[in-house]
């Protein structure tokens, strides 16, 4: 099992994958890592509708263009923002749902990428379709799909920014530096 650091240096998105099926335990795995995410007020707004049937996959594929590839294994990640408004107001149902949907994406990439799976976040797709299609009530909307499988492509380290051109200290725009951050 990877460390989080080394998973998280290591994770890329996986947009080709092999045909082998991912068994329950690695689905419960991947579940739990996004129960588990934190969320504003603990409002826990996510629901996951697991799609494991080819036939469904095909049909969100369709209305989804950023759905690239075919995983055998997709999970939809909903906000019920019913309850996060009924609990949180505007700023639970418009932002903190999000936010927290996000950091339980986060946490599935990297419990699937720390299971030897690959996979990829997808926000491009009708959401009006996706809910048709699984069947999902009002007040719950999809939020993000991850694709998830076996990889059958390593793709390359993405460019990254380096720290002094996104970081600071004490103030935006005077760059971070650790040697910087030791004297403050």
């Amino acid at each position: 099992m990877l460390d989080t650091l080394e998973a998280i240096r290591t994770r890329r998105s996986i947009r080709r994958f092999k045909p082998e099926t991912v068994s329950n335990d690695s689905i419960e795995k991947i579940l739990e890592a996004g129960r588990l995410a934190p969320s504003g007020s603990n409002l826990q707004p996510w629901r996951f509708v697991v799609v494991k049937s080819q036939r469904v996959l095909d049909m969100i594929r369709k209305v989804s263009p950023g759905y690239l590839g075919s995983p055998p294994l997709a999970v939809v990640i909903f906000s019920d923002r019913v309850t996060s408004y009924a609990k949180g107001g505007r700023l639970g149902r418009d932002y903190l749902t999000v936010a927290d949907c996000s950091m339980a994406a986060q946490n599935m990439l990297l419990a699937a990428h720390a299971l030897g799976l690959g996979a990829c976040a997808v926000k491009g797709f009708s959401a009006a379709a996706v809910r048709e299609i699984l069947e999902v009530p009002e007040g719950i909307e999809p939020e993000l799909i991850l694709m998830i499988g076996y990889p059958d492509e390593t793709p390359p380290v993405p460019p990254k920014h380096p720290i002094d051109k996104i970081a600071f200290l004490d103030k935006y725009g005077k760059a971070w530096s650790r040697s910087q951050g030791e004297k403050a």
